[in-house]
């Protein structure tokens, strides 16, 4: 059975089925509640019950007071619904208002889509879930291997899963030994999150968007938090490769399209020549230059008016102004610019 809820003072609605508690099924809808230990103990996850009728799923720990329980207040981790709700709850509205979290992780599993690169599937213990935004990046440490910092490419939705889209460059350390050594159960500390390359919830403007190689990590983590939410204006998704065929998850993207009534999507590549690599292009100013150009040319072409539009950007740091420049010679405002800028290592 599923039960509609309504958050308060916000507005904003999900769905929450009978079986799962308030917390699971608000976090798998895309929203940022405040919580900590997810199990009963901190009380970081209350919230006070104005309508409706709820029962309490697991034993919690944490002792609610004979005032706060006359007055409503439940534990969304160990609560779930028996009618529709009105409840108020602490929501997280800006990334800043995430608290840094270093969380031991297992390696879950090394996918590798296409031969220098990688899919990193990590799996946080469920009492320690990451809390973060679509789009925020973190820094990962193996014992031995200098840290890096990579893009969440996953949805907040699903935070006990995580993913990061690796590139194998030759002598890089982190990529040589994702790619040579890491091994499944093998640990990873992640701490963050960091940035603020987030999805403007409170816009109703279509949305454009342009992944580089994998820049399309965060551009996953925007689109399926966006998916998540529900949200109703069109998205159109670019993705630019170096090399032709280089999308390497093309096949989700059609999967979108063919799900998705408000989404399109269009491959582009740089067109490289024999013996040019995707690694060399993010690190060739001239090169990585050259295909934003072409991805923003396609895109001014097909919106030849950007000033209603949002628009979420990954670029090489070498191109990154050039781009922003021509976007906003086609009428887009600074403040609708939202810019994730790439380094090479």
């Amino acid at each position: 059975m599923t039960f509609r809820i309504r958050m308060l003072p916000s507005g904003k609605e999900f769905s929450a089925e009978k079986t799962e508690t308030l917390l699971e099924a608000a976090l798998r809808s895309g929203i940022a509640l405040k919580y900590n230990c997810n199990n009963g103990t901190c009380g970081g996850c209350g919230g006070r019950l104005v309508a409706g009728k709820t029962h309490d799923t697991f034993h919690h720990d944490f002792v609610l007071s004979d005032t706060q329980k006359a007055q409503g207040h439940v534990l969304l981790c160990c609560t779930s619904a028996e009618t529709d709700l009105e409840i108020e709850v602490n929501e997280i509205g800006r990334a800043e208002g995430i608290p840094q979290q270093q969380i031991a992780t297992k390696v879950e599993r090394l996918e590798r889509v296409q031969e220098d690169t990688i899919i990193l599937h990590l799996r946080t213990p469920r009492s320690q879930t990451l809390r973060f935004f679509a789009g925020q990046h973190l820094s990962l440490a193996i014992d031995g291997v200098p840290q890096r910092s990579k893009s969440l490419a996953s949805c907040p939705c699903n935070a006990m899963h995580l993913q990061f889209h690796i590139r194998h460059v030759p002598g890089e350390p982190f990529s040589e030994y994702v790619f040579r050594q890491l091994k499944p159960s093998q640990t990873i500390m992640i701490a963050g999150p960091q940035g603020s390359f987030t999805l403007d919830e409170s816009s109703h403007r279509p949305i454009i968007l342009l992944a580089y190689e994998t820049g399309f990590a965060p551009i996953k983590s925007i689109i399926e938090h966006a998916i998540a939410l529900e949200l109703e204006q069109p998205l159109h998704l670019y993705w630019m490769a170096h090399k032709p065929g280089d999308h390497y998850l093309k096949n989700l993207c059609r999967s979108w399209l063919d799900a998705l009534d408000n989404f399109k999507f269009t491959a582009l590549d740089g067109g490289s020549t024999a013996g040019e690599s995707s690694w060399e292009a993010s690190a060739d100013p001239a090169l990585g230059l050259r295909d934003m150009e072409t991805a923003g040319t396609a895109i001014t072409t097909g919106y030849p008016d950007l000033s209603g539009y949002d628009v979420y950007l990954t670029a090489p740091d070498s191109s990154a102004q050039e781009i922003a420049s021509l976007l906003q010679q086609a009428g887009l405002p600074e403040e609708q610019l939202h810019l994730d800028v790439m380094k090479r290592f």
